[in-house]
């Protein structure tokens, strides 16, 4: 266990050169034991909105900036939570990615669009979609068709895959609407050298933020500035190893262009937890 606030230093190594500088783990607080899964992290209207991931109860929850359970919105019995992977907001509503495929089998992949109104959380529109280049959907452990990560960025929406085999993350842009064709399109590849667990666009800066794992369950950020989608296969990378080893963070939230929200689910080693992280 730890204390509620942690501050100290660690070392980011860049991609692009050998550089490494310190950086703060400003600080950092226990959830909740209801979010022990938490996978998704977005800001709406001032409030921190998280939820829990596959198998866990279709449900969206507020935490304040010290990780206090706020309140929670449950959606209609209809619509379950298969395994809810991201969240990502759009105007005053929040979009969830349910696309958890860690073996490759699912042919149901969609997205949630979500409005508030007064004390309820009501679906707008269900959105599915489809990776064009899938066509077995037998299980494959090493299947590069799962994706963690789901950004708002210039009116579309985006997605980060996990490809356990290459170790890459691939960007997909996917339907705004069910309205819309239902296949994701492949725009560029990344070379992360790991797992991509979350992503975040910060719409100002224009700063990109991933988070993801690697070998011995290192914990990573990844930082793209400037990032656009005309030039997103060139990229400049920023790679952050954070002091968290053997945790699982799996969401992050971009406040500005230096600082983050970043959440973990429960490990052996750690509760699960939010930190405020500079960048």
């Amino acid at each position: 266990m730890f204390p509620t606030i942690r501050t100290w230093s660690f070392i980011i190594f860049m991609l692009t050169t050998n550089v490494a500088v310190g950086q703060q783990i400003l600080e950092q607080y226990i959830l909740p034991q209801v979010l022990e899964e938490t996978s998704g992290l977005a800001i709406l209207q001032d409030t921190l909105w998280t939820h829990n991931d596959s198998g866990n109860e279709a449900t969206l929850y507020a935490i304040s900036p010290k990780g206090k359970l706020l309140t929670k919105r449950t959606l209609a019995k209809q619509h379950k939570n298969i395994d809810w992977e991201d969240i990502t907001t759009i105007d005053k509503r929040l979009i969830v990615a349910d696309m958890g495929n860690n073996f490759g089998t699912r042919q149901n992949l969609y997205l949630l669009d979500i409005a508030f109104q007064k004390n309820t959380a009501t679906v707008l529109d269900s959105i599915p979609f489809h990776y064009p280049e899938q066509t077995d959907y037998t299980f494959n452990q090493a299947t590069p068709f799962d994706a963690e990560g789901l950004i708002y960025i210039d009116g579309q929406l985006l997605l980060f895959s996990k490809n356990r085999k290459t170790k890459t993350t691939e960007l997909y842009l996917l339907p705004n609407s069910s309205k819309e064709n239902k296949a994701a399109k492949k725009i560029a590849s990344l070379a992360v050298g790991s797992l991509i667990t979350g992503a975040d666009f910060d719409s100002k800066s224009k700063t990109l933020v991933l988070t993801g794992y690697g070998k011995s369950n290192n914990q990573f950020l990844y930082v793209i500035r400037h990032f656009d989608l005309e030039t997103a296969a060139k990229a400049t990378i920023s790679q952050y190893t954070l002091d968290f080893n053997g945790a699982q963070i799996e969401a992050v939230c971009v406040i500005d262009e230096n600082h983050v929200w970043i959440t973990s689910e429960q490990t052996r080693k750690y509760p699960a937890f939010l930190a405020k992280i500079s960048i």
